[in-house]
C-alpha cells in the first residue's frame, strides 16, 4: 500500500500543471546549457558495451510460427541459444538491464532476460506507438483508442509499476532511451530529453531546418534526424540547424534509394519488424567540436536486403558483401563490427573497414526469422577474416538470379567497371554472356565496357574475340559488338605492343569472316582504327577494295561511313589516294562515293 501511495504521488507530481508537450515549453527550446546538463545526466559506459546487466553481446530474435511466434535469445559471444519461448509479439523487442519488453497482444510484457519468463504485464489502453528500455525502466508511447491524444509513461523494469506519465494533444513518436534519459519526439519538430526516473523534462530541441522522425542510440552516442540526414546529439545540436551542428548525410546511389537512417518513429507499422529494416545506413562517428559529422574510419555501410555495401565518405564504393541465398532481415553497427541476421537464422559479422567476414554463426532454427534487436555494443568478433574480394562480390550481385534487385545489379556493374584489372573486365563480359541477365543490364554493361579505358583489359577482350559465329559449330559471337566498342575505347591509351598485336589479329579475323554482320563490321573497323597505329591500314584498304562494289555491304550506309572515315583519318597519302580512285570507279556504290568525298573534304 505504501509503494502504491508513493507511485501515485510521483505520478501526480509528474502530471501536474501543463503538459510538457506543447508548442511552447517552460524550458527554452534549444538552450545549450540545459542540453549540456541533460546530456551529462546520462549514465553511459566508458566504452561501447551491451546495455544488458551481464554486459554480454546478445541478439533477440522473433521467429514465425504456427499459432504464435517465438522469441529466441542468443548469446553472440558463447554462440549459444539462451532460451526460446512462444509469444504473441506485436512490436520490436526493447532491451533493458535484466529484462526485455515488447507488446504481446494488447499488453506490454516484460520478460526476464536470462530465462524468458514473464515478469509483468501491463495494459496500455490504446494503440502502441513504440516502446524502449534502459537498465532500470521500460517506457512506452501509445495513442488513446479512437482519440487524438497520446501518452508516454515509464514503468519499473522489476515489477511494471507505473512511475510517471505525460499526455499530449499532438502526435508523439516512438521513444528511445539511453543511460537513464528518454528521448521523446513530438510533432516531428521537437525532441524532449526527459529524466527517466522522475519524468521531468531536462531540455528540449526544436528542429529548425529538418524534421525529427528518426532516433538512433548506441551505448555511448545518440543521433536524431530524418530521411535526409542525422544530427549527433551533442551540445552543438542546440542550434537546431545543420550548418552549426554535428550533422551527417551519406551519399546514397540512386539504386539504394529505399535506404533510411532508422525506423520512422511516427509510422505505426515500423513499430514492429518490417521490410524497411532491410534497407539501413549503418555508421559510427567520432566526436567533433566543429564542422560536419566525422564518420568512423571515414566510411559508412548500407545494408540493402541480401547485400551490404561499404562506402567512403566521398560516396565511392569500397567493398561489397552478398549474403548467400537469403535476405538479412536485421542489422546493426556495434562500433567494431557490422552484424546482421538472415531470415533463416544465419548471423554474420563484417569488418566495417574491409567487409571481411569476421564471424559466421547460426541460431540453428528451421523457422523464418521475422526480425531482431541487437544488444551488442562494442562486440568485436575475434575472427580475422580475409579481406573481401570486391570484384567477386560485385560479380555475384550482378549475376544474382533474384529479379527483384535489377537496380542493385546496375549499381554492382557500375562499381565493377571502376575496379582496375582484367578480372573485372572478365566478370563484366560474363554478365553479357549470361542468358538470364536482362537486356537493360546488358546494355548498361556494354556502355560501361566502352568507357572503362583500362589497358589491362585488352588481353581479356582479345580472348573473347576467339568466339566466332558458326552455324555448324553452333556458336555465336554475342559479345562481339560490346568487345569491339570496348577496344575502340582504349584508343589513345598506352598498350603493350604484344597485347595490341594480338588484339589486331583477333579483330582482323572477324573483319575477314563472312559471317560477321554489317553492324558488327562497322564496330570492328572502328576498333582497328582506334588501336591500330597504322598496322590496320593495309587490311582496311583490302577490305575496301573487296567490297566497294558489293551489292549488299557496299550499299550499307554505316559501313560506307566507317571504312571511308577510318582510311581518311588514320591512313597516309597512299590510303587517301586509294580512296580517290575507288570514288572514281564507276562500279563503286554511289553512297560509298559520297561518303569518301565527305571524308576527304578537308584533305
Amino acid at each position: 500500500m505504501k509503494r502504491l501511495l508513493l507511485a501515485t504521488v510521483v505520478l501526480a507530481a509528474a502530471c501536474g500543471g501543463k503538459s510538457m508537450f506543447r508548442l511552447t515549453s517552460e524550458n527554452h527550446d534549444n538552450d545549450r546549457a540545459q542540453l549540456a546538463k541533460a546530456l551529462a545526466a546520462r549514465q553511459l559506459p566508458e566504452q561501447d558495451a551491451p546495455k544488458n546487466a551481464a554486459r554480454r553481446p546478445r541478439v533477440f530474435v522473433v521467429e514465425a510460427g504456427g499459432a504464435t511466434k517465438t522469441i529466441v535469445a542468443y548469446d553472440l559471444e558463447s554462440q549459444k541459444v539462451l532460451w526460446n519461448t512462444g509469444a504473441d509479439v506485436q512490436s520490436r523487442i526493447s532491451i533493458g538491464g535484466d529484462f526485455i519488453v515488447e507488446l504481446e497482444g494488447k499488453e506490454l510484457v516484460a520478460r526476464d532476460q536470462e530465462t524468458g519468463n514473464v515478469r509483468w504485464k501491463k495494459g496500455i489502453g490504446g494503440d502502441l506507438v513504440g516502446a524502449t528500455a534502459d537498465r532500470e525502466r521500460a517506457y512506452a508511447v501509445w495513442r488513446a483508442s479512437g482519440k487524438p491524444r497520446w501518452y508516454v509513461a515509464a514503468f519499473a523494469g522489476s515489477d511494471g509499476d507505473e512511475l510517471w506519465s505525460h499526455e499530449a494533444d499532438g502526435a508523439l513518436g516512438a521513444p528511445v532511451a539511453q543511460g537513464g534519459v528518454l528521448y521523446s519526439p513530438f510533432l516531428t519538430q521537437w525532441l524532449s530529453l526527459i529524466d527517466g526516473k522522475t519524468g521531468n523534462e531536462l531540455a528540449r530541441l526544436r528542429g529548425l531546418d529538418e524534421q525529427i522522425s528518426v532516433i538512433r542510440a548506441t551505448s555511448r552516442t545518440a543521433y536524431f534526424g530524418s530521411k535526409q540526414g542525422v544530427f549527433e546529439l551533442d551540445t552543438r545540436a542546440a542550434s537546431g540547424k545543420r550548418e552549426s551542428s554535428t550533422y551527417g548525410q551519406v551519399k546514397l546511389p540512386a539504386q539504394l534509394d529505399r535506404t533510411t537512417y532508422g525506423p520512422d518513429l511516427y509510422d505505426a507499422t515500423q513499430g514492429t519488424y518490417t521490410a524497411a529494416d532491410r534497407a539501413r545506413v549503418l555508421w559510427t562517428s567520432t566526436p567533433s567540436d566543429d564542422g560536419p559529422m566525422k564518420f568512423g574510419n571515414d566510411m559508412y555501410a548500407v545494408h540493402y536486403f541480401r547485400y551490404v555495401f561499404g562506402f567512403g565518405t566521398n560516396g565511392e564504393l569500397q567493398w561489397a558483401y552478398s549474403h548467400p541465398r537469403t535476405e538479412l532481415v536485421a542489422s546493426d553497427h556495434t562500433g567494431a563490427a557490422i552484424v546482421g541476421v538472415s531470415s533463416t537464422g544465419d548471423i554474420v559479422a563484417l569488418d566495417p573497414k574491409t567487409g571481411a567476414v569476421r564471424a559466421e554463426l547460426s541460431l540453428g532454427t528451421k523457422a523464418q526469422v521475422l526480425g531482431a534487436t541487437f544488444d551488442a555494443g562494442g562486440w568485436n568478433p575475434s575472427g580475422a577474416g580475409d579481406k573481401v574480394e570486391t570484384v567477386a562480390a560485385l560479380s555475384a550481385i550482378a549475376r544474382d538470379r533474384d529479379a527483384r534487385f535489377e537496380r542493385v545489379k546496375e549499381l554492382a556493374v557500375a562499381a565493377l567497371a571502376k575496379q582496375p584489372g582484367g578480372d573485372a573486365t572478365k566478370e563484366l563480359l560474363g554478365v553479357l554472356a549470361d542468358k538470364r541477365a536482362s537486356v537493360k543490364l546488358k546494355d548498361t554493361v556494354a556502355e560501361l565496357l566502352q568507357t572503362r579505358k583500362d589497358p589491362a583489359s585488352l588481353p581479356v577482350l582479345t580472348a573473347q574475340l576467339a568466339v566466332h559465329s558458326d552455324f555448324i559449330a553452333k556458336t555465336e559471337s554475342d559479345s562481339l559488338a560490346a568487345v569491339a566498342k570496348s577496344i575502340a575505347g582504349l584508343g589513345g591509351t598506352k598498350l603493350e605492343p604484344a597485347d595490341r598485336d594480338a588484339a589486331l589479329a583477333a579483330l582482323l579475323s572477324h573483319l575477314e569472316d563472312p559471317a560477321t554482320q554489317s553492324p558488327d563490321l562497322v564496330l570492328v573497323i572502328g576498333a582497328l582504327a582506334a588501336i591500330g597505329g597504322g598496322a590496320e591500314r593495309g587490311p582496311l584498304t583490302s577490305h575496301l577494295l573487296l567490297y566497294h562494289a558489293d551489292d549488299e555491304l557496299g550499299a550499307d550506309a554505316a559501313w560506307q561511313r566507317a571504312i571511308a572515315t577510318a582510311l581518311a583519318e588514320k591512313g597516309g597519302p597512299g590510303e587517301r589516294e586509294t580512296l580517290r580512285q575507288v570514288a572514281l570507279d564507276p562500279r563503286t556504290h554511289q553512297g560509298l562515293t559520297a561518303a569518301i568525298k565527305d571524308a576527304l573534304a578537308n584533305d
